[in-house]
């Protein structure tokens, strides 16, 4: 039996995974997910490199009454059983149901849910990854100690964040740079310009 810590790569669930509600709004139902091209695909492949893949996210909607809790687990299961089907693993689905106020440790950018799935399944975090469409998400991940890729057509502000940060269009674009082991010392960028992302209260 092996019991030597994985890797893994962290996820944020809107705008990574699947496309986000409006401004404002919260997916409340499977019939509102909606896939991003090349999502599933790049699962696989990242399960084909040896990485286990996890889905961490903020559903600050559960406490506020916006989402019901049961609705939220048929979406996750559902999300796994899609791309399941697609041979890509989403290991487990972590989400953070509290408000603001809650002042909890799982909530992004405090990194309580890449913490406890690396507890519970034997991940290495410094060999890991976390990938999001945030600020928020790229905190988290460094806050756990992961390397970062932020996923975005504009280059972020760089103050308070780590020099290694990198920067892809989408998840799928995203994939050879985790492969590739990029160690760069500057956000690596694509045809980007350089304007301040805003952040959502999630």
């Amino acid at each position: 039996m092996n019991f030597l810590p994985s890797k893994a790569v962290f996820l944020d669930r809107d705008g990574v995974v699947n496309q986000k509600a409006p401004e404002g709004e919260y997916i409340r139902s499977w019939r509102e997910i909606q896939f991003l091209p090349g999502a599933a695909k790049a699962v696989a492949s990242l399960n084909r490199a040896g990485y286990k893949v996890f889905v961490v996210t903020n559903q600050r909607g559960v406490a506020t009454r916006k989402v019901k809790t049961g609705d939220l687990l048929e979406i996750h299961e559902r999300i796994q059983r899609e791309f399941a089907q697609h041979s890509a693993v989403i290991s487990q689905i972590y989400y953070c149901p509290h408000d603001l106020a809650a002042k909890c440790v799982c909530r992004k950018p405090q990194p309580g849910m890449l913490r406890q799935a690396a507890q519970e399944h034997n991940v290495d975090l410094t060999a890991s990854w976390m990938v999001g469409d945030s600020l928020t998400d790229v905190k988290a991940g460094e806050n756990a100690g992961c390397r970062t890729i932020l996923l975005a057509s504009t280059s972020p502000s760089k103050s308070g964040l780590s020099s290694r940060l990198l920067v892809a269009e989408s998840l799928e674009l995203a994939v050879p740079l985790m492969l590739n082991g990029h160690d760069v010392q500057s956000p690596l960028r694509s045809n980007i310009t350089n304007r301040t992302i805003q952040e959502p209260f999630l």
